[in-house]
């Protein structure tokens, strides 16, 4: 990590530091990889003769089919190293692909104006993304990237380049580029990969999401990294407190050497906490779950110190195959869950939660909204479509008979919603009672609250369920209006917002009040600083991430339930606060208590 060598001729160069967003924690030290993808990439345009319109169609054909090979296989990578939401990043690249008008328009081009296939490609993505990013909803104004990414790969293959613009790189090294697209992050090699640092993104863009799934240390936001730097500068990433040091002077090298060992050390004690309970240091017991779904090796989830899973995601079943999957496949699918666990820990099965950012061709999802956020998704589908539900409950309760089985139901907004899917619930239980089949009769069934709704008639919804589970990524989302994957709205997509911590704070109470358990399941869970405050306010679990248990767990552990109660009750008082201002005041008042907190963010 010396560049003592290079002070010895006098080269040494000027010492910067810049502050981005650190989206993925980490303390990684080593040489810059100045990647420029396609900085210097012209599309080739011409004009063709009428006999050469057939050449250049099926030359738009192949490309279009090595593109589809490609992103099926990094979807398929993807879905092997990570779960969640991650995990469909190209699953909805493949759903533009396979647009019929996208090839269409492009043919159409090629015969008419008799351009190259390549002009005619570019010229109809050019549209596509002028269309997306002129949309008023938020989610789709985000499909203009997808498009982006997808064109440069049917261009490059179109060229018979192919991946010929992906990294090769022969050393360990540090990733700086202005942006990387979803494909770029993935093929990162990780053996050699140490960490990337970006001049544009946010904290919810597709590359912060994947390296926070695969950790990989991060910084975004830098502004002109990749223009200050060349590959070999030394570089210090903490993408703990989204710091970048360039060229870093002796002193800096020093101190940045022992926050790596620090770090190293904490992350060699995680082990210890994977097969603890999880609770504070005063005995209060806080479970920690797990988020999977049907591609998550359960067999894993003990390993991590995972006391049961808070979360089955069970539309990814659906996404995978873009198809309806049979009552027999979903049933194998829950009961693999179920059986995979201890005696006593509990699969929680949220029913289909299609729409919105999760799309399937053939269920009545596909078809362009307004606003799919706001229209035909999760419970509201499932009512609209009882045969589908149906299907789902019947698996649900026969995998109820081969371990602990929850059902829980997403998007609920009113009483009634949930009397409906209580009777389709019951309607099942007759069926298979009719016919002979298993099930657990008192399957417990729970209300995830993700809509500001639910948590305002929390009080009459705690009478008609067993469990509450906070969904914290709709709840913020629908509470602020703001879209969390769109980088111009994303720093106001904050969970410490005091109204956000209003509607879980009615919530908890409510549940309590008639003897429920609350866990929150979204993301923010996986955040120390969150996690404590949650546990100061009543929650009773978490649920997170596989990956991200033993950190978490460990976070929590550090503190007494008494210490994290006094955090909520100030909390409590900072209705006027800003909500960034809360957030850091917890912070602060966790690094006081726990003075190794920073390396477990």
């Amino acid at each position: 990590m010396s560049n003592d060598a290079d002070a010895a001729c006098g080269t040494v160069r000027e010492m910067r530091m810049l502050t981005g967003l650190a989206v993925s924690r980490g303390f990684v030290a080593g040489p810059a990889y100045l990647y420029r993808a396609g900085a210097s990439e012209q599309v080739p345009e011409y004009r063709i003769e009428p006999e050469q319109v057939e050449h250049e169609v099926a030359r738009l054909a192949d490309a279009f089919a090595l593109t589809r090979s490609q992103l099926r296989s990094l979807a398929q990578e993807l879905k092997k190293r990570i779960s969640g939401d991650e995990a469909t990043i190209f699953d909805g690249h493949l759903m533009i692909l396979d647009d019929p008008s996208f090839l269409g328009s492009c043919k159409e081009k090629i015969a008419k104006n008799l351009r190259n296939a390549e002009a005619a490609v570019k010229q109809v993505a050019d549209t596509y993304s002028s269309i997306f990013a002129a949309m008023d909803d938020a989610y789709l104004r985000e499909r203009a990237q997808d498009v982006g990414d997808i064109t440069k790969r049917i261009l490059r293959n179109l060229s018979g380049g192919g991946d010929a613009h992906a990294l090769r790189v022969e050393q360990p090294c540090i990733v700086v580029a202005d942006e990387l697209s979803p494909s770029e992050t993935i093929s990162l090699p990780k053996n050699l990969i140490l960490g990337f640092a970006t001049d544009r993104g946010s904290t919810t863009s597709h590359a912060s999401l994947l390296a926070r799934a695969l950790g990989i240390p991060a910084v975004v936001g830098l502004g002109s990294l990749s223009e200050q730097i060349k590959s070999g500068d030394l570089l210090l990433l903490d993408g703990t407190r989204g710091k970048v040091i360039v060229n870093p002077g002796r002193e800096e090298r020093a101190a940045f050497e022992k926050m790596m060992l620090r770090s190293r050390t904490l992350e060699e004690s995680l082990d210890q906490v994977k097969t603890q309970p999880g609770g504070t240091r005063d005995g209060r017991s806080v479970p920690f779950l797990a988020n999977v779904d049907n591609s998550t090796p359960m067999t894993d989830l003990y390993a991590v110190g995972a006391e049961g899973i808070g979360l089955y995601r069970t539309e990814y079943l659906w996404l995978q195959g873009d198809r309806e999957p049979s009552e027999e496949e979903q049933t194998q699918a829950y009961t693999a869950a179920a059986r995979a666990l201890p005696d006593g820990q509990a699969v929680t099965i949220r029913v289909l939660d299609l729409g919105g950012d999760k799309m399937i061709k053939g269920t009545g999802t596909a078809h362009k909204e307004a606003n799919p956020f706001l229209g035909n998704r999760s419970i509201r589908f499932l009512l609209r479509n009882p045969e589908i539900f149906r299907r789902q409950l019947r698996a649900v309760l026969r995998a109820s008979s081969h371990g602990n089985v929850r059902i829980m139901y997403p998007m609920i907004t009113a009483i009634d919603e949930l009397h409906a899917a209580n009777m389709e619930l019951h309607a099942c239980m007759a069926e298979l009672k009719a016919e002979g089949i298993p099930f657990d009769e008192s399957i417990r069934r729970g209300v995830m609250i993700e809509i500001p709704a639910a948590a305002l008639i929390a009080d009459a919804l705690a009478k008609e369920c067993e469990f509450f589970s906070i969904g914290t990524n709709d709840l913020i989302q629908y509470t602020l209006a703001v879209d969390r994957v769109n980088e111009t709205v994303a720093r106001l997509y904050q969970p410490t917002h005091p109204a956000v911590l209003q509607l879980i704070d009615l919530s908890v109470t409510a549940a309590h009040a008639h003897g429920l358990k609350v866990s929150v399941c979204g993301e923010t869970a996986a955040d120390p600083v969150m996690a404590v405050l949650f546990v100061g306010m009543g929650v009773d679990e978490l649920s997170m991430s596989p990956n991200l248990i033993r950190l978490v767990k460990r976070a929590v552990s550090q503190i007494s339930f008494a210490d994290a109660k006094a955090l909520a009750d100030t909390v409590r008082r900072m209705k006027g606060t800003p909500a960034d201002k809360i957030y850091a005041f917890c912070r602060n008042q966790l690094m006081k208590l726990v003075p190794d907190f920073l390396f477990l963010q």
